[in-house]
């Protein structure tokens, strides 16, 4: 099998198996991406909604609305990385957004002396609906220590920077997208991007953001 660009097919070759039917594969992907995911789950929940709803649970519920999926994704110049954390980000996103609307609505019933909504959605549960192999794939790589390290190498990172690498390398907006909420040029965007990515390659070697860094595209 040929490699696919960048010079990393890692992520690529163990999505095909994974589509094949590979647990082990499918595990290596797990694995490899939900450190990433946790932060970035995170990092857009923020405080408030972060005390009604856990990280965690926002990627655990990622990963069950995209495994099923994984046949439907295309790759994007030979590789899977790219539209699977895009698929799974933008997963996360809504689910954020949902909660903020869920959030907004409860307070106004609570203001006007009601009580408050349903439970929350994300409590658990939705593991039950993937095979118990599977199911138990996503549990042990939320737990994975890995994902400290993930954490760490990201905070400390510049505020716009790390701003810029959720943006550009995990959502995949465009430079012109990411410039317009981070406030710099689409250039400045673009440097600063491959200048985080080198740190963070530095601090964590052979990790996913080896991969992050082929995406270099001018829009």
């Amino acid at each position: 099998m040929s490699e696919a660009p960048n010079n990393d097919p890692e992520t690529t070759l163990h999505v095909r198996r994974a589509i094949a039917g590979d647990l082990v594969a499918l595990e290596w992907v797990v694995t490899r991406l939900t450190p990433l995911l946790r932060s970035y789950a995170d990092y857009r929940l923020g405080a408030v909604l972060r005390k009604r709803c856990s990280p965690e649970d926002l990627v655990q519920d990622a990963w069950v609305a995209a495994l099923p999926k994984l046949a439907t994704l295309s790759e994007r110049d030979g590789r899977y990385t790219p539209t699977l954390l895009r698929y799974l980000s933008n997963t996360i996103l809504f689910r954020v957004q949902k909660l903020v609307r869920k959030f907004a609505k409860e307070s106004v019933a609570v203001a006007g002396g009601e009580l408050g909504g349903d439970d929350d959605e994300f409590a658990g549960g939705v593991l039950d609906t993937l095979p118990a192999d599977r199911s138990g794939v996503i549990t042990g790589a939320i737990r994975s220590e890995r994902r400290s390290q993930v954490h760490a190498a990201l905070a400390s990172l510049e505020s716009v920077d790390r701003d810029v690498v959720f943006l550009r390398g995990i959502e995949q907006s465009s430079l012109r997208a990411t410039a317009a909420v981070v406030g710099l040029t689409p250039e400045a965007v673009a440097q600063r991007y491959r200048r985080a990515l080198q740190k963070l390659r530095a601090r964590l070697p052979g990790s996913v953001f080896d991969e992050l860094a082929g995406h270099e595209s001018a829009t």
